[in-house]
Formats: C-alpha cells, sequence, structure tokens
C-alpha cells in the first residue's frame, strides 16, 4: 500500500524513502537517511535529491497551512547549496507569505551535526484534482 501525503500519494517521494517526521500549521520537517544510489560522484547529496526534499517540505508546508488537500504546484523554486550532505539530512518548511492560492515558501536542509546545507525559496500554487 502506498503512503499518502496530506491526502496524496506522490510514487516518487515513496521512492526517494524520506520520512515525514512532523506536518504543523507552521512547520514541516522531513529527513531522508541518504543512500548511495541518491549521491553525485563527489559521495555527497545529489543536488536533485536536495532539490525534492526542499522542495517537498514546501509544498507540504504550503498545503497544510491551508488544510488543502489538492495539489501545490511549484511555480518558481531557488536554491543555494551551502555544503554537500551525507548520511542523515533534515529538512524544514514553512511558509513566509499565504495568498488565497498562491504560497512563499521557505525551506532549510541541515546535516546531523546541525550544519545548513542549503536554503530555498519557493513560490506554490495550490491546485484541485480533476
Amino acid at each position: 500500500m502506498s503512503q499518502t501525503y496530506f491526502g496524496i500519494e506522490i510514487p516518487f517521494i515513496e521512492k526517494m524513502a524520506m520520512d515525514v517526521e512532523k506536518i504543523s500549521e507552521d512547520l514541516v520537517h522531513v529527513h531522508l537517511d541518504l543512500q548511495p544510489w541518491q549521491c553525485n560522484s563527489f559521495g555527497v547529496a545529489h543536488g536533485g535529491v536536495m532539490m525534492t526534499l526542499l522542495d517537498f517540505a514546501m509544498a507540504m508546508a504550503a498545503k497544510v497551512k491551508h488544510g488543502h488537500l489538492g495539489g501545490a504546484m511549484t511555480i518558481d523554486m531557488s536554491t543555494s547549496f551551502i555544503k554537500g550532505g551525507k548520511g542523515k539530512m533534515v529538512v524544514h518548511g514553512t511558509v513566509l507569505k499565504a495568498g488565497k492560492s498562491i504560497q512563499f515558501c521557505e525551506a532549510s536542509a541541515y546535516d546531523a551535526s546541525g550544519d545548513l546545507l542549503a536554503k530555498s525559496m519557493g513560490t506554490f500554487k495550490l491546485v484541485e484534482f480533476r
């Protein structure tokens, strides 16, 4: 049986094997124990893996802020990579400004020692499923 995330199934997120630690109205926490297949040629988290974690945390924060059971589509996302991720990575996502359908969010990724790995800002549109 597939995992659901605030009302929807996301097969790609399930494949990533991340764990959702907390989903509340003002903060989403997820973590990932990095696997070898998720690494780049330097042996650290692939940028796409890191961006997926950040994107997921922000999208969930956008959905939860409104109790929205539909989708949250990424309109824009900007990410700064600060340090390569290894081992367990923790991401915190939150909504900076909530509109009726457009949400402005941010997320930060940390390693197990609390060092900042990446920071992202994103704009999301809440959409209904048809």
